[in-house]
């Protein structure tokens, strides 16, 4: 399930900013490490610099799929 949801964000930046780019970027890591880290309790009593190592991952997948996103207007047309 959280596979296929990873799958579903990497479809929709393709759609938004083309498949060849979005592949540089998969959604999987973000929504699987995201809901390891709810759902399934991981990384639970960890230190304090692999929580901020963990929170700076999510949010550079984060903004490099919104920058993705944001570059789908400066495409041109085929």
């Amino acid at each position: 399930m959280v596979c296929g949801l990873g799958n579903a964000f990497t479809f929709m930046a393709g759609q938004a900013a083309g498949y060849a780019a979005a592949d540089s970027v998969q959604a999987l890591p973000l929504v699987s490490t995201f809901w390891g880290v709810v759902l399934f309790g991981e990384y639970r009593r960890s230190s304090r610099r692999t929580y901020t190592l963990l929170a700076s991952m999510l949010l550079m997948f984060a903004v490099a799929m919104a920058v993705l996103m944001a570059s789908s207007n400066h495409r041109r047309p085929l």
